[in-house]
């Protein structure tokens, strides 16, 4: 057997062809895992297309080349890294698309000490399919190591490494030009329907579900990367340029409009008064009744109720996308982390710039460290003058601040959002509802507000933790009220997204009759002032045009509609749909997201598709060229 073995490894032909045979068999099984497992929730594309099969053999063509071109101990541990780093990756973006519907890209990056937190929460979204996936890629990986171990290592010649070099760079450029030409054709760059063709798909490569059925696992990942740093490379002037000619488009455009569009009978409604603004963590709509949030509803009932306002998810981190698209009026972009890679942008047209040039106070609270979503530079980036995080102030109280209700039972949190001053602008973010929904998540072991649902522990968990939110808006409207604050304070409050993290989704399905992701993010946004007649306001909007309505409604100087992609929901120029991350977008009866249409609609579709993807494009210049610093 010994004599047999020696013999085994001692034959090269039979050796390598093994290696070359499990090096496919390791990586290849990891991008077929993923594209199957994607295939169930987009559907766009096919896991059995051709074309990132060859994408996936073109790259495992040059890991080879690397691996053929090292010694045999770094042979070894370059492999086991490799395998190591994609089964890793694969896992992450299994869970991130089961829980968000998507998967991830390099900028996402940028958010894993935010995840971290939720680890436990994670693990539970394992199934034995991906246990059995990720079993024999590393048994795989363990088999291959070992021949290469014991396998006689040949003589490297000048000879060797032009051969390894000719065959793995033949490999990697045939597959992969094979791949290109699989995509098709591109189409005209205003074709209304472009974002739907998988050619167009790749080389924008702005929608990371997407991606990954047109590129694989590994195309996406490096190409995501090439992205990446060129991102950081582009000439800004011409973004610049691009971004200018659009706005000069629109300045047109309005300007033969008659009517002054920057006015409205809503405009300096709430002049001089103070604002509390409040981003609710995970507050959807089917949560907000009498019995689990009466004081939300309470609000709704008796303030103004935007009851079709969406939240759409661009780039990674959907909380804190929201609370930037509702203070910038900009998304963050697809391939992108604005909380990250833009604190270092101007943000001179921001809610809080705006209230700071008309002579307020501005204060942003979080329960949080400071460096969560990397609040602390970014909150001051866009305008507020203070960014309190209450884990770096308060964090070694026996105080749970966790809990949203003891934002105002305690006097030194509660004097940050309502600071005893003549003009404040307060920006508070909520905490409590979020995930996870489960007894891993001590606020929800107590069950506190016996809101219990039978046979349902996470619903049980969610109703008791909104309960906590809806106590911290009570005690904020007694106290206010106690303090004769009431009359010159709005309260004007938003949900960051729907409660994706709620294990049965069918649940949520049928409380808000819709199985789409985007049209889920159908979520509250009201504004409350005692002095306001209730109305329900159906018109529909989206984060974004959250900044120019308040910014209306409070009469600020300095603002200029002009400046903004988005637009105030009472103005004559608000169009009556909303867009999302995937170039997708709603006007209320239609929702387009590529299929055909009757004759009579083509018109129509080509125009505001065409509208919603220069709003995408321009939204990333404006970011990307750092637009609006002087």
């Amino acid at each position: 057997m010994k004599k047999w073995l020696t013999k085994f490894f001692e034959n090269q032909i039979v050796t390598n062809i093994l290696i070359v045979l499990g090096t496919f068999f390791t990586f290849g099984i990891l991008d077929l895992g993923i594209r199957f497992f994607s295939n169930q929730y987009t559907n766009f594309y096919g896991w059995t297309h051709a074309s990132p099969f060859f994408f996936t053999i073109s790259w495992i063509f040059f890991f080879l080349m690397v691996l053929y071109l090292l010694p045999k101990k770094m042979r070894i541990i370059t492999y086991s890294i490799l395998t190591g780093i994609f089964n890793i990756l694969v896992l992450a973006q299994m869970i991130h698309q089961k829980i968000l519907g998507r998967f991830f890209g390099i900028y996402d990056l940028f958010l894993a000490g935010e995840g971290a937190g939720y680890f436990m929460a994670a693990l539970k979204q394992i199934t034995p399919a991906m246990i059995l996936l990720f079993f024999l890629s590393i048994l795989s990986c363990v088999v291959v190591c070992l021949i290469i171990h014991f396998q006689k290592e040949p003589i490297k010649t000048r000879k060797y490494y032009f051969i390894v070099l000719a065959l793995g760079l033949c490999g990697f450029t045939c597959f992969r030009l094979m791949a290109i030409d699989r995509l098709g054709e591109k189409t005209e760059a205003n074709a209304w329907d472009r974002w739907n063709n998988v050619k167009d798909v790749y080389l924008d490569f702005n929608n990371q579900s997407k991606n990954m059925e047109v590129a694989g696992l590994y195309e996406m990942t490096f190409r995501n990367i090439d992205i990446y740093i060129k991102d950081q490379f582009q000439s800004k002037e011409n973004l610049k340029i691009e971004v200018d000619d659009y706005f000069n488009s629109q300045a047109l455009e309005v300007s033969n409009i008659e009517e002054d569009v920057g006015q409205n009978e809503y405009t300096g409604l709430f002049k001089d008064k103070n604002l509390i603004f409040i981003m609710l963590e995970s507050i959807d709509s089917w949560l907000v009744d009498d019995e689990v949030m009466p004081t939300l509803s309470y609000l709704e009932k008796t303030g103004w109720n935007f009851t079709n306002r969406y939240a759409p998810a661009f780039g990674g981190g959907m909380t804190f996308n929201s609370e930037f698209a509702a203070n910038t009026g900009l998304y963050s972009i697809n391939n992108g982390q604005a909380s990250y890679n833009f604190d270092n942008n101007a943000y001179p047209y921001s809610l809080p710039s705006l209230f700071v040039n008309n002579g307020y106070r501005t204060n942003s609270i979080h329960v949080n460290y400071g460096n969560f979503y990397n609040r602390s530079s970014i909150h001051k980036a866009i305008g507020y003058q203070n960014h309190f995080a209450l884990q770096d102030l308060y964090g070694n109280d026996e105080v749970n601040y966790f809990y949203d209700s003891n934002l105002v039972k305690q006097e030194g949190s509660y004097r940050l959002i309502v600071p005893e001053t003549d003009q404040f602008m307060s920006f508070v973010i909520t905490y409590t509802a979020h995930m996870p929904y489960d007894n891993s998540n001590d606020k929800c072991v107590n069950n506190p507000y016996q809101l219990q649902v039978e046979g349902d522990e996470a619903l049980s968990c969610i109703r008791n933790l909104a309960k906590d939110t809806d106590e911290f808006l009570k005690e904020l409207l007694m106290r206010l009220d106690q303090e004769h604050r009431l009359e010159d304070t709005v309260l004007i409050l938003f949900t960051d997204h729907y409660t994706y993290a709620y294990p049965n989704i069918q649940f949520v399905y049928e409380q808000k009759a819709s199985d789409n992701t985007n049209l889920l993010q159908n979520v509250p946004f009201l504004i409350w002032s005692k002095d306001i007649t209730p109305k329900q306001i159906d018109t529909l909007m989206s984060t974004t045009d959250i900044l120019p309505t308040i910014a209306n409604l409070f009469g600020l100087e300095g603002y200029d509609p002009d400046h903004y992609l988005s637009s105030d929901v009472f103005s004559i120029r608000h169009p009556n749909y909303v867009y999302f991350a995937d170039n997708s977008w709603y006007d209320g009866t239609l929702y387009y997201h590529g299929q055909e249409v009757s004759e009579e609609l083509q018109e129509y579709v080509s125009k505001i598709s065409t509208q919603v993807q220069t709003k995408i494009k321009i939204n990333e210049d404006i970011l990307l060229s750092d637009y609006y610093k002087k």
